[in-house]
């Protein structure tokens, strides 16, 4: 894969997920943000590898453990929301 591209998908998906969890409109939006950060972590973990940037790979390893983190702490959030309506 171009690393071009690969870093553009990672900016964008990194982007979109800042956004559903700083807009924090409710649980069910929040997590699925958390998980889309899980997907950029991985992206730029996969470009800090194919470009040899350890110090990215780390950082971007570091996050990944974070946004799971927040996905086990909003995810029984967005259940509740879920059986209330």
């Amino acid at each position: 894969m171009d690393p071009e591209i690969l870093r553009a998908a990672a900016a964008a998906i990194t982007i979109i997920a800042a956004t559903m969890v700083a807009a924090n409109l409710n649980a069910r939006i929040t997590v699925c943000g958390f998980a889309i950060f899980i997907v950029a972590s991985i992206a730029w973990s996969a470009d800090g590898v194919l470009e040899g940037k350890t110090s990215l790979v780390v950082q971007n390893v570091v996050l990944l453990l974070i946004n799971l983190l927040g996905v086990w702490r909003w995810l029984p959030r967005a259940g509740k929301e879920a059986g209330a309506i």
